[in-house]
């Protein structure tokens, strides 16, 4: 019994590291996204208070395509949280009954959790992308 209780700390401490880490990935995910959407309100302001500009329209179009990669990037994000949180719980119960789930089912949502990640952290440096086009816009040194 006490090496199952051992065993379940330390998957439960491996865990709390990784639901920290999703946590400040989140925290970032939020500043880029509330900085776009505040962005792209000051633009449709600007353009809708009569200063038509060809180069704002652009802009806020590479400002809104940056809210929708944020969008895509925290959903992912959830996802890996949700099999994260699976995993966990499913490897606890194994601890305590070898038939009540199966160890590949474990497997595959780990694999799923560090694919969702990853999936999200593709869409932060696509979103990075976007701002340094959106900022190239701005400053004029893309027509």
């Amino acid at each position: 019994m006490q090496s199952q209780l051992e065993g379940i700390v330390e998957l439960i401490t491996g865990s709390l590291v990784l639901f920290s880490s999703i946590g400040i990935f989140v925290l970032t995910l939020n500043a880029r996204y509330t900085h776009a959407i505040g962005r792209v309100r000051d633009i449709y302001d600007t353009l809708h208070n009569g200063e038509k500009n060809e180069q704002m329209e652009k802009e806020l179009n590479t400002m809104v395509y940056r809210c929708q990669v944020l969008k895509w990037s925290f959903g992912l994000l959830l996802c890996s949280a949700i099999s994260s949180g699976i995993f966990m719980l499913g490897s606890i119960a194994l601890r305590f009954s070898d038939q009540l789930i199966n160890t590949e089912i474990l497997i595959l949502f780990v694999v799923l959790s560090v694919l969702f990640i990853f999936s999200s952290m593709v869409c932060l440096f696509i979103d990075v992308l976007a701002s340094l086009r959106a900022t190239m816009i701005h400053i004029g040194r893309i027509k």
